[in-house]
């Protein structure tokens, strides 16, 4: 029991979704009458990325706060309005607060479930985690799928028990809540990939190219560990990999130097988005340029046995599978084919001539004028809404009032072969209470398949061959190749993406 130098009082807290009964999970910020951050004594305190300092509760907790005016701001994810309110705590009395939150959208409604593709349970940190404590985060983050990762802290296997043979949903699964427990491969040179559904086992040795052991080597390549995952039916994709607003092919290629590789050989089946960013879309259009359909998906790494890091779901996915309900498999599918949305709060729907993400729209020969409807809704305010094709900004649409919502219906043409998507952000001061430096969304692309026309673009061609040109030489220059064999092999990869690429020269 806490024993308080100063006055206290209690705060007895029940939330709710306006209009119905059940309490719901949720995030808390609490700012105290002090300055400070107060949580209940049975809840883990967290602290994210950007600093906030919060805690996930089932929807009823008591706080202990000293007396005076404190403010608690009640967050349930990218589908409810964020609710704050004040308090008057008296000494020795209990003040009882009933939040309703209100809804923005329903996206499930609709057909969209989200999860975060990239979250582990324990990465080191003072938490001894669970699945179900997970499971808790992700229903109070308003997510619908939790996608655990086992993965090594340099020569330590974290939570390898939870992984379960048959590539489907662990069984601690709920109806209306799945988890699959699948496995990040981490080798610092290739850069962080994720394999989620693996029927058998975990892919070993869960890393390579740590320098000054007996794993130094660049061999296995991220393309041979990344095949072996598939043959097991896993989905894969790059993680964190493209930090900032610099393209990588400026510098040492960030951090996922074999993803322009892996995507020309079908060994990645997407490109992740972890923070707020607009690095990665230098290589993902190079990519999508090229004809080679990767989806994009959104995964912040949450280290939730962790104090101080991001918060869970801070980054997700949302993926349309229709009236089916939640099912795993579906989702997994949908994911692959680009029937996605990215987004680190604001809502983004958009089709073009009816066709959703990752969808493929046949066109005469010349073309033809094409429609994009857009709906943009979001609890923080955004600045506008872009539409892209091939890499080029065809339109902006300000987005003004409020800043949180948009309908665009707009008509273009179309004349060549090659996709189109939409794009927004928001302005770094306006992304509280959530957990990114700024606010971001973006969609998949719909493909237009002009007929007489190939898709394809010499200078994303020339950007790809460059890419694995630096990747050859940083490759050649790494100390720890165990053998030419060894080498020729992975430079041999190197070469039939090259070929890949050279095509659309």
């Amino acid at each position: 029991q806490l024993r308080f130098a100063r006055p206290t009082g209690v705060v007895r807290v029940r939330v709710s979704e306006a209009g119905a009964a059940d309490a719901i999970p949720n995030r808390v910020h609490v700012v105290a009458s002090d300055g400070k951050f107060y949580a209940p004594q049975n809840a883990y305190a967290r602290s994210g990325h950007v600093g906030d300092n919060v805690f996930h509760n089932a929807g009823e907790f008591t706080l202990t706060l000293p007396v005076g005016e404190a403010s608690l701001s009640f967050v349930r994810g990218f589908e409810f309005e964020p609710q704050t309110l004040k308090v008057n705590v008296v000494e020795g009395e209990v003040a009882r607060l009933d939040v309703a939150l209100e809804r923005l959208d329903d996206m499930a409604a609709k057909g969209w479930y989200s999860a975060s593709t990239h979250v582990h349970a324990n990465y080191g940190g003072n938490l001894h985690n669970t699945l179900e404590n997970l499971m808790l985060m992700s229903r109070a983050e308003d997510q619908d799928l939790v996608l655990e990762q086992v993965a090594n802290k340099d020569n330590r296997i974290l939570d390898y028990h939870y992984f379960v043979p048959g590539g489907g949903a662990h069984p601690v699964s709920e109806p209306d809540q799945l988890v699959i427990v699948g496995q990040e491969y981490r080798p610092p040179f290739y850069g962080h990939v994720f394999m989620f559904g693996m029927r058998e086992h975990l892919i070993s040795p869960f890393v390579t190219g740590y320098e000054g052991t007996g794993i130094e080597s660049l061999y296995p390549s991220n393309t041979d560990m990344l095949l072996k995952a598939k043959a097991q039916g896993a989905v894969t994709g790059y993680v964190h990999p493209f930090l900032g607003e610099t393209d990588p092919l400026l510098g040492n290629l960030g951090g996922g130097k074999g993803f322009i590789v892996d995507a020309a050989l079908g060994a990645t089946d997407a490109l992740e988005w972890s923070d707020s960013s607009t690095a990665g879309f230098y290589p993902l259009y190079a990519v999508w340029n090229n004809g080679l359909r990767i989806a994009a998906t959104g995964g912040e790494d949450s280290i939730s046995s962790l104090q101080r890091s991001k918060l869970l779901g801070s980054f997700r996915t949302y993926v349309y599978i229709g009236n089916m309900g939640l099912d795993l498999d579906a989702w997994f599918d949908g994911m692959k084919a680009g029937r996605a949305f990215v987004s680190s709060g604001p809502l983004l729907e958009a089709t073009f001539d009816g066709a959703l993400p990752g969808d493929s729209v046949s066109l005469p020969p010349g073309g033809k004028r094409v429609s994009l409807s857009a709906r943009l809704r979001s609890i923080t305010a955004l600045a506008s809404l872009e539409l892209v094709c091939n890499g080029e900004e065809l339109e902006s649409f300000p987005i003004r009032r409020s800043g949180k919502s948009l309908d665009v219906e707009f008509e273009f043409d179309v004349t060549r072969s090659g996709w189109c998507h939409v794009r927004t952000e928001g302005e770094p001061a306006n992304r509280a209470p959530l957990d990114v430096d700024y606010a971001q969304a973006f969609t998949n692309p719909v493909w237009f398949e002009v007929e007489g026309s190939a898709l394809g673009n010499s200078g994303s061609a020339q950007y790809a061959l460059d890419w694995i040109d630096k990747l050859e030489n940083l490759a050649d220059a790494w100390p720890g190749w165990r053998s030419e064999r060894e080498r020729a092999h992975v430079f041999g990869q190197f070469e039939q993406a090259r070929e890949v690429y050279r095509a659309g020269l």
